[in-house]
């Protein structure tokens, strides 16, 4: 697997937002709240889908914004691999879509829908920055190329950090909710991880959890937007 490098912008920002899951009018809210320009780079860390009212929402407006012209440089995550291999099956994908709450992504035919498919394939599983690690889940520092752990890259919750091998640069992940005071105390301390997975799906079912956040690593500044889907998560 080979490494992407994005080359830095140099009238715009870079923002990082995780963990979506189908919550497409937070979505929305969040990049009109940090007011999104075509300088910027917006890198999303995984999990578009499943779970949220609309899954298939969220994956049209990433794919208009990069039709637009806005740079959106999007990872892949556990639910979006997971989705790839339910894809092996009719009946396994129709089974585990209606299990993740997004039968939208299915055709009238009941197969996966054909643009689906193309952004889903296409995603890659990990972003390196000049100073910054981007992922879904985290890296397993526990082996000699932790870069090469693809089940840890998207699936592994708590790891130990190996700073040599991480040669000064900082991990921002999802995938593991974690409570808005966490995040933010990892924030502004800096931290060498820092975890973004506020669960924006989870809002009215778990305590601590139901914001979307975005983090502008240009300016080190954190916006939050509060979910405002109807959701029948539980």
């Amino acid at each position: 697997m080979s490494t992407i490098f994005i080359p830095p912008c140099e009238n715009g920002r870079r923002l990082v937002i995780s963990d979506i899951h189908g919550c497409k009018r937070s979505f929305k809210a969040l990049i009109q709240k940090v007011s999104l320009r075509k300088e910027d780079q917006l890198f999303l860390l995984g999990d578009y889908i499943n779970k949220g009212p609309d899954s298939l929402g969220v994956i049209k407006y990433i794919l208009s914004l990069q039709e637009k012209g806005y740079q959106i440089f999007p990872l892949r995550g556990n639910h979006e691999e997971n989705l790839l291999e339910a894809n092996q099956n009719a009946h396994t994908l129709y089974s585990f879509l209606i299990d993740q709450n997004s039968t939208d992504l299915l055709n009238d035919e009941g197969q996966l829908r054909k643009k689906v498919l193309r952004f889903i394939k296409q995603l890659p599983y990990y972003y390196q920055l000049e100073e910054y690690i981007l992922v879904h889940a985290g890296l397993n520092f526990n082996i000699d190329k932790p870069y090469t752990d693809i089940y840890s890259i998207l699936n592994i919750r708590d790891f130990p950090i190996d700073k040599k091998k991480l040669k000064g640069k900082r991990i921002i992940h999802g995938h593991n909710p974690k409570p808005l005071h966490i995040i933010e105390e990892a924030y502004k301390k800096k931290h060498t991880v820092i975890p973004l997975d506020n669960g924006c799906v989870f809002k009215g079912f778990r305590e601590h959890l139901g914001n979307l956040l975005c983090l502008d690593l240009t300016n080190w500044e954190l916006a939050i937007q509060t979910n405002i889907e109807k959701l029948k998560y539980s």
